[in-house]
């Protein structure tokens, strides 16, 4: 500071190009140097012309931009260095400036003058507010969205927890020391080897660190959290921090585990009532076998229609009980499936209905090959595509239908495309399109179970499909089979 100040006092030059306003007085209040901003200011508040041995009292106490001049400099004469920020208007818009006062000295040690240095800090000081808001919208969100963020630093071993990884793991902050260890010790005995195995798994091949496990909290209170992190290595490829984010799912987990249950009941009831209802329907079925027929019209007309009632129920009751086998499949079995050898057995199946519609089937199998499922599942999706694609042609047209597949980062996407007569595919007809008995159209024959007992098996599978659909420009089936 003392170099600034004998520049500022022999040479003003020297800051006359910098923006900043600054300039110095001896111990009387005496101008005996300035740079031209200084000179600037006074003309903008009209206060005269700059020049040296001017007494600058009268400018601290009437001029706006100088008016925190007085105080900082009498500190200044008094061998107190000091600073201060003073805010103002300017042309409508609040300024921040900082304002430095140092007092020079003679050889002798004797104060014999005074430096102000003026500096505009909005922009800066616009920053910090900026950061600050960011901050508390941030922590707002964690705890809106109950989830913290954590850093590890491996070489010190120290992990640096937001406020609201605190509350998560009901722990205090500045009481708990955030450690590898310490984190350990909140673990559910039985998850920590899973934890560990993942950290390392994620360290060792630079993947995501992804994994939902149980804490316990406070008075043994269990709750289960998601971890997600990324590692960062130097340039030798050696680890040294780890940072990521902490997600509080317990009620997500609890909600899972209802469905979960409500699920198994209501899949059991099914099975309870199916078994139930399979001795009744038994003995109407083997009842119209042995009826004599032809001896009575009316009565005939009444065993007609009982039978097909309990051949309609007794249908109903096997519908049922292959969508629940369709859930529980075991996918322990799943296996690559080979297209080409699954169409040429849709093309077996559907050959009668092919040959009398001439449809034309063309399939490219070239962005993939195989799909990762149970071979009967995709073969029954890929029949039941087909074959709507064939009973939606349009009438005097041969129906085209086109089979692709598509290669995605997370899917297999299977694409069945036709030229039929198409839907015009309202939010609730989408839905109801895939529901049990739902058609494509009211105008054809069928249960329409097909595409109920597709949607099934592709989520069976953990898979999806979506439909797209425009009258009279035929339907597109997007099935997604995930790698």
């Amino acid at each position: 500071m003392k170099e600034k100040q004998i520049l500022i006092h022999d040479k003003v030059e020297v800051v006359e190009s910098v923006g900043d306003v600054v300039w110095t007085m001896d111990v009387n209040y005496r101008l005996t140097a300035f740079n031209p901003s200084f000179e600037q200011k006074l003309g903008n508040e009209h206060l005269g012309n700059a020049e040296k041995g001017m007494d600058l009292r009268p400018i601290y106490k009437k001029g706006v931009f100088f008016s925190s001049c007085e105080q900082g400099c009498e500190q200044a004469l008094n061998r107190y260095a000091t600073r201060a920020n003073h805010t103002i208007q300017e042309n409508g818009i609040t300024r921040v400036h900082e304002f430095y006062f140092q007092p020079y000295m003679d050889s002798s040690g004797n104060v014999i003058g005074c430096c102000i240095w003026q500096k505009d800090i909005t922009d800066e000081v616009n920053n910090i507010h900026r950061i600050r808001e960011s901050e508390i919208k941030y922590k707002e969100a964690q705890k809106v969205a109950n989830v913290g963020h954590w850093n590890w630093d491996m070489l010190k071993n120290e992990i640096t927890w937001s406020d609201q990884l605190y509350r998560i793991f009901g722990q205090i902050p500045g009481e708990f020391e955030a450690t590898f260890e310490s984190l350990m010790e909140i673990l559910h005995p039985e998850d920590r080897v899973a934890f560990q195995e993942d950290v390392n798994h994620s360290i060792s091949n630079n993947v995501l660190h992804d994994i939902v496990h149980r804490i316990i909290v406070n008075n043994g209170e269990i709750r289960y959290v998601h971890h997600k992190g990324s590692v960062f290595y130097d340039e030798d490829g050696k680890p040294y921090r780890m940072s990521g984010t902490t997600q509080d799912v317990t009620k997500d987990v609890a909600y899972n585990h209802k469905i979960i249950e409500q699920n198994h009941e209501l899949q059991n009831f099914v099975r309870i009532i199916s078994h139930n209802l399979r001795g009744p329907i038994s003995n109407l079925l083997m009842l119209s076998k042995i009826y004599d027929w032809g001896h009575n019209e009316m009565n005939d007309d009444i065993m007609q229609k009982i039978e097909q009632t309990t051949e309609a129920l007794d249908q109903t009751i096997k519908d049922l009980n292959l969508s629940l086998s369709l859930k529980s499949g075991d996918k322990d079995r799943f296996r690559d499936v080979d297209l080409k050898e699954v169409i040429k057995e849709v093309d077996t199946l559907l050959s009668e209905e092919v040959t009398r519609s001439k449809a034309t089937i063309r399939t490219d199998f070239s962005a993939a090959e195989t799909v990762f499922g149970a071979k009967s599942y995709v073969s029954n999706i890929l029949y039941n595509l087909v074959q709507n694609a064939i009973k939606y042609a349009k009438e005097g047209e041969r129906a085209l239908i086109e089979i692709t597949t598509h290669d995605t980062l997370e899917h297999i996407v299977l694409k069945v495309s036709d030229n039929g007569i198409g839907i015009e595919l309202t939010p609730e007809r989408q839905r109801k399109i895939f529901d049990m008995y739902g058609r494509l159209s009211g105008n054809t024959e069928g249960k329409g179970l097909g595409l109920y007992l597709v949607k099934n098996q592709i989520e069976a599978m953990n898979g999806k499909i979506e439909v797209e659909s425009e009258p009279g420009e035929g339907t597109t089936f997007n099935v997604y089979f995930p790698k």
